[in-house]
């Protein structure tokens, strides 16, 4: 279905798969390179999910969406 005028009639959405390296297995957000620095808020922020993340030298946001072969417990 093809938009008239200027106006957007619907959004098609995908999935994309996307390989995210962690160095020596340590899988916390500080390696990712999908978190960025916001110095306006002085807060990481994850690009993919937009939750600012309290702790990412230590742990992963709780939305974050990478899921890995081995989890470690």
């Amino acid at each position: 279905m093809k938009a008239t005028g200027s106006c957007v009639s619907f959004y098609k959405s995908g999935v994309a798969t996307i390989r995210v390296n962690f160095p020596n297995g340590d899988t916390v957000c500080r390696w990712c390179q999908y978190v960025r620095y916001d110095e306006s808020l002085r807060r990481h922020r994850c690009l993919f999910t937009g939750e600012y993340l309290p702790f990412p030298i230590k742990t992963r946001g709780n939305e974050c969406p990478i899921a890995f072969d081995e989890e470690e417990t």
